[in-house]
């Protein structure tokens, strides 16, 4: 079977896959099912052969994930219910006043966005940013889209958001190093993006639903100085959405510790365990509680004092962890489908042919994952299926071009956060609830995400360039 012949299957799949997935609206999952089965009967693997790859490659990518994701959405369940996103954002406010207000709004996203997807970060906090926007008389052409993008970087790079788990697992990524680099890399993004966003000068109004419970002569307190006590404030108003909840309160120790907790034991066994020894009684105890899946489930205990009284309650100990799987369900799916695709991909003679030209043009290896994750991203508006989807594209193609695993996660993440526009369920969702129109959330929402991207992929390719990814 010729190169020629390879290539041209192998490019006729990933844009019949696009086409199917953006054009004609079909499940990403039944998508990818129907364009692995059919690469590998093109390929020449036959029909037996076929079905053999499509299971052992989702049932060893099942073997690696499945847990880390399902935990990983409990957690982010447990969180969103617990009140500890409104407790994290009501602390950063207090700690930035003024005209910092933006700051502290996307400080509270990044933080919130590690363990939720970015479209519950603003579901659940719109209601907050609109009370801080009518009381400081800032726009939520400003507001809206910061409140997005911290969330949205972090859930496309930084685990256990269950884009970043499932590429880390397709890569054989080493999570506690994902989660440093990948924190290296988001963090200049999300930075870049809010100071873009910040000049944004049009200004637009909050929605009425989120602001007619405020009081009239709010309008008139709206003063820098005052911004930060009104903001706390609105945090604990009634109007409505998640912000007008009566979720729990609980201290601000108490929110943070689900959040950090299993990244710091993780992080703890990729970094600390080599140096005091594995077979040191505590080596031994940091390597077994650092492992992901311990850390994760370790996270969702901690969140459980989160809930008060109610923590022993079927509601809590059974309901929830119900919630969590329904919301694993298709990460788990796309992940297995993924490595499936990997497998196929691995098994002809695609990996080889793809380096080939990649070697004769002269391009940079690292440009390529983020190349195509940006396209997937762009063309089918989900970030998680860009940074997955991408991962189990390259993976095989890591050897072939001598780049490692890490490299292609953090091009992944980072190309899969470019761009946000109207086929994007958190495009949407932002500005609908920010109360823009579809330009002014191409003009804040797409070209922030387009700037973190390249931003992120600019630090990316410096630590690529020294040799430190």
């Amino acid at each position: 079977m010729s190169d020629a012949y390879t290539l041209i299957a192998f490019g006729a799949a990933i844009a019949v896959l696009v086409l199917m997935i953006a054009k004609f609206k079909v499940h990403p999952v039944a998508t990818l099912f129907v364009i692995v089965t059919s690469l590998s009967l093109v390929l020449g693997m036959g029909g037996a052969r076929t079905v053999e790859l499509v299971t052992e490659g989702f049932g060893s990518t099942m073997a690696s994930v499945g847990l880390l994701v399902i935990f990983g959405c409990v957690l982010g369940k447990m969180l969103e219910l617990g009140g500890a996103a409104l407790r994290i954002t009501e602390e950063a406010l207090r700690w930035f006043s003024g005209r910092k207000v933006p700051w502290a709004i996307a400080v509270a996203s990044s933080v919130v966005g590690i363990p939720l997807i970015a479209d519950t970060v603003v579901l659940m906090l719109i209601p907050v940013v609109s009370a801080i926007a009518f009381q400081s008389k800032m726009s939520m052409m400003r507001l809206g889209p910061i409140l997005y993008i911290g969330a949205y970087v972090m859930t496309s790079l930084v685990p256990p958001g269950p884009g970043p788990l499932a590429a880390t697992s397709l890569l054989g990524v080493d999570l506690g190093r994902a989660t440093l680099f990948g924190l290296l890399v988001a963090v200049p993004g999300i930075v870049v993006a809010t100071l873009y966003l910040l000049t944004i000068k049009t200004y637009v109004a909050p929605k009425a639903e989120f602001t007619d419970h405020l009081a009239p002569s709010a309008a008139g307190t709206g003063s820098a100085a005052g911004t930060g006590s009104a903001a706390g404030g609105a945090l604990g108003s009634g109007g409505g959405g998640a912000a007008g909840n009566d979720a729990p309160r609980a201290p601000l120790s108490l929110s943070l510790i689900p959040v950090f907790l299993p990244i710091v034991l993780i992080m703890c066994d990729s970094f600390v365990v080599d140096m005091v020894g594995e077979e040191s009684g505590f080596g031994g105890v940091l390597a077994f509680l650092g492992e992901p899946v311990i850390a994760l489930f370790l996270g969702c205990l901690s969140a459980l004092p989160l809930f008060g009284r109610r923590w022993s309650s079927k509601e809590t100990l059974n309901d929830l962890f119900e919630a969590g799987l329904r919301l694993a369900a298709l990460p788990l799916a796309l992940t297995g489908v993924g490595g499936a695709l990997a497998t196929i991909i691995r098994e002809t003679e695609v990996a080889d042919s793809v380096a080939d030209i990649i070697q004769d043009w002269g391009l940079s290896p690292i440009i390529v994952p983020f190349l195509v994750a940006a396209a997937i991203c762009t063309i089918t508006g989900s970030n998680i299926l860009g940074v997955m989807t991408a991962a189990a594209i390259m993976e095989p193609l890591a050897g072939s071009l001598d780049i490692s695993g890490l490299a292609i996660y953090l091009a992944c993440g980072t190309g899969a956060q470019i761009m946000k526009h109207a086929n994007s369920s958190g495009f949407w969702v932002t500005t609908t609830l920010s109360n823009l129109t579809v330009g002014q959330g191409i003009r804040s929402i797409g070209v922030a995400s387009a700037l973190s991207g390249v931003t992120g992929f600019a630090v990316l390719y410096v630590l690529y360039g020294f040799g430190l990814v």
